[in-house]
């Protein structure tokens, strides 16, 4: 179901963006003279989501940060060590069996060392935007994106919000 502003009279509407990610990442944004509407989801169990209205005059500041590498560095490295480590216990295990068992094998270890080295690769650069609010923040990070495609439409939609938000007379920042 696509979002819709449900503007109020004589307000004007600069820009609304929305992408649909994979696993249900859902993300939606409109900028007026009078508000931003931001995604927001009704339920957890459900895929209801709708656009939050919050007047400008709650909004302190729209920033884009770039996101700090240490977390995707942390969860690389234990990655790698993790599938390094049980790849190296089937392999020995497979080429050395133990006797009346059979030998067992799987790819995902090996994938998960591979996805551990990649990690760092796609989230080099990555933004994240962030509404601060008088109650509240809002952030959108985007989804790891292995396509160069996926990644420039992310920080397309993220600069042009950016953009609209210093339209309608916002504080922004990018850091």
């Amino acid at each position: 179901m696509p979002f819709e502003a449900n503007l109020q009279p004589g307000e004007q509407l600069f820009i609304q963006k929305e992408f649909r990610g994979s696993n249900a990442h859902v993300f939606a944004m409109a900028v007026s003279n009078q508000a931003l509407y931001l995604s927001a989801q009704r339920w957890a169990l459900k895929d209801d989501w709708y656009f939050k209205r919050v007047p400008l005059g709650e909004v302190e500041a729209v920033c884009l940060k770039k996101q700090k590498p240490l977390f995707p560095l942390l969860v690389s490295v234990a990655m790698i060590a993790i599938g390094g480590f049980v790849s190296i216990v089937m392999l020995m295990n497979t080429y050395n069996p133990t006797p009346h068992q059979p030998a067992y094998g799987s790819g995902w270890p090996i994938a998960i060392f591979v996805g551990g080295l990649v990690i760092p690769f796609i989230a080099r650069g990555r933004r994240i935007l962030v509404v601060r609010m008088k109650k509240g923040r809002f952030k959108w990070k985007p989804q790891l994106a292995v396509d160069q495609k996926t990644r420039q439409l992310y920080g397309e939609i993220q600069y042009e919000l950016l953009v609209a938000c210093r339209k309608a007379g916002l504080q922004t920042t990018e850091e």
